[in-house]
């Protein structure tokens, strides 16, 4: 049987050139109006220190996964809601007050609050709840607030650094830890901010929302990749760490060259086909737990 499809008439009349007319001018309101910051958040994903190295392809993902949900969306009537506006007011003001105190986070993310109240007043409660999931991937283009930044950061040096004296002295090499500092004969290993793997653990929780956008299901699956992103991410990032700390006993200049920077490339594509590989055995499982309960 033919799948339903919409007439020609009722399309134009919702979703067509004239439905969409709307729309067109409040994008371009948008992008006038937060042009400035929507340079900013660009400009981050291209600065070093902001550890935002995935947000270009944000804002692509976010895209293509709601073109994926253009048959429903087609389906779905165009019911604007009055609550459209007062969450873009809200959004208008955040960024007025925002902009003046020079809350960066705060302004950047008022675009989303805004771009959210315009699709719950042209295309109502419905549309909007179907594009949540793309909406709010949209947030991870942002970089954090400078506090969490900070705050998660330290935290994440020295818990690489632990796990990687434990590992260099499991494989037998001489090493003396002083907070995120390991010293090895000949070596003095410093696991700074750059190292502290939260470049990685941004980049790693961007692949687990997406694979699970496109791959997973079941909400607990889900749950359980992300949860399960964070040791990874730490176990990937003390890995580096050791075979810096490993090649540097053999050849110095090696070690904090491109091998170092390369190595994290690595974890993080390691770090990910765990993530994939933890999918398939969970999904394994419960295909042999509903055979053995069949």
């Amino acid at each position: 049987m033919a799948a339903p499809t919409l007439s020609a008439s009722k399309l134009t009349g919702s979703w067509g050139r004239v439905g969409l007319l709307a729309p067109a001018w409040v994008g371009v309101l948008l992008a006038i109006v937060y042009g400035p910051t929507l340079f900013g958040i660009a400009g981050s994903w291209f600065d070093p220190n902001a550890d935002m190295g995935h947000g270009l392809a944000v804002p692509f993902v976010a895209a293509y996964m709601a073109w994926t949900k253009r048959v429903s969306l087609s389906r779905l009537p165009r019911t604007p809601n009055v609550f459209g506006l007062a969450i873009v007011l809200w959004g208008a003001l955040q960024f007025t007050v925002s902009s003046a105190a020079d809350w960066i986070f705060a302004t950047r993310s008022s675009f989303l609050i805004s771009l959210t109240g315009c699709i719950l007043g042209l295309w109502g409660t419905r549309v909007l709840r179907e594009l949540a999931y793309p909406l709010g991937v949209l947030l991870l283009m942002i970089p954090p607030p400078t506090f969490l930044q900070q705050g998660i950061t330290f935290p994440l040096q020295l818990i690489a650094s632990r796990l990687a004296e434990v590992s260099l002295d499991f494989l037998g090499y001489s090493v003396l830890r002083d907070g995120n500092i390991l010293e090895l004969v000949g070596e003095r290993l410093a696991v700074a901010e750059a190292c502290s793997g939260i470049r990685s653990l941004y980049a790693l929780f961007f692949f687990g929302v997406t694979y699970n956008f496109f791959f997973v299901r079941q909400t607990a699956v889900r749950w359980i990749l992300l949860v399960s992103i964070v040791p990874l991410a730490l176990l990937g990032n003390a890995a580096r760490i050791v075979a810096t700390g490993v090649v540097g006993q053999y050849n110095r200049a090696l070690a904090h060259g491109i091998l170092h920077e390369t190595w994290g490339y690595i974890t993080v594509f390691l770090a990910g086909g765990l993530v994939v590989l933890l999918h398939f055995v969970i999904h394994r499982g419960q295909n042999l737990w509903r055979r053995s309960h069949a």
